[in-house]
């Protein structure tokens, strides 16, 4: 499988838009006209002036002559490097290297597919659902989005305008507090999964999350019989096990 050549570009910052709980869209549009071509899934780096490339996966899905990008970037006040990214973000111009990533969708395949995303790993899936719901002929789609609070779903009304037949959206809190009044499922994301395993377990999988989320899930799929070879995410490429 040939993958779309890396190269670098200079892009505008379009819009910065504060989501929630620190979480940004931000858009980005190149200077040199089109975007270059990706597919859905893979990522970019954001080249800061120091030399730093920082990873964030592409929300948006490739379409023909493609002018602007999506991203979502949580802003970390701890990180040095976030807040020079937002820095430069801010200031209206960065440079971008891409495409990147093995995790990705070329086409739909011929079954179900299940996303299960930590956070801000929602725009990776993002990319690839919005790939798949353009396309008349897909099977069942899941989505298991994970957030520590309600108030992670950054993007609430999306999925639920996605919903149809066969979208189906399942919002997993982890770690809710009396206050949240949180009515929905609770817990790790793999057990959500694994407890709709009589209508999942068939399905095409893609995982992002930190290495250890990942890892996690993908031993739990593993031990009910999903199996390894349809167990998809970046996190085997860039932080494989020894």
């Amino acid at each position: 499988m040939q993958i779309n050549q890396v190269s670098t570009q200079s892009c505008q910052v379009v819009d910065l838009q504060l989501l929630s709980e620190g979480i940004y869209r931000v858009t980005l549009k190149c200077h040199q006209g089109y975007i270059p071509d990706y597919r859905a899934g893979q990522y970019l780096e954001i080249l800061l002036t120091g030399g730093e490339a920082c990873a964030f996966s592409i929300a948006s899905p490739p379409v023909p002559m493609q002018k602007e990008l999506e991203l979502h970037i949580q802003k970390l006040p701890s990180s040095a490097n976030s807040i020079k990214l937002f820095n430069e973000l801010e200031q209206g111009s960065v440079s971008i290297r891409m495409p990147k990533g093995q995790c990705f969708l070329e086409s739909i395949p011929d079954k179900p597919l299940v996303f299960i995303a930590a956070g801000t790993g929602f725009a990776q899936m993002k990319s690839m659902i919005e790939l798949s719901l353009a396309k008349p002929d897909h099977k069942d789609i899941y989505l298991y989005w994970g957030a520590r609070s309600p108030e992670g779903f950054y993007m609430p009304n999306l999925p639920i305008h996605w919903a149809s037949p066969h979208f189906h959206y399942h919002p997993v809190v982890s770690d809710t507090l009396d206050e949240d009044s949180w009515k929905g499922r609770q817990g790790l994301l793999f057990e959500a999964v694994i407890d709709d395993k009589d209508s999942v377990i068939d399905s095409e999988v893609f995982i992002s999350g930190s290495p250890q989320m990942v890892y996690a899930t993908f031993d739990a799929l593993v031990a009910e019989n999903f199996k390894a070879e349809y167990i998809h995410s970046d996190v085997f490429e860039y932080a494989p096990r020894s």
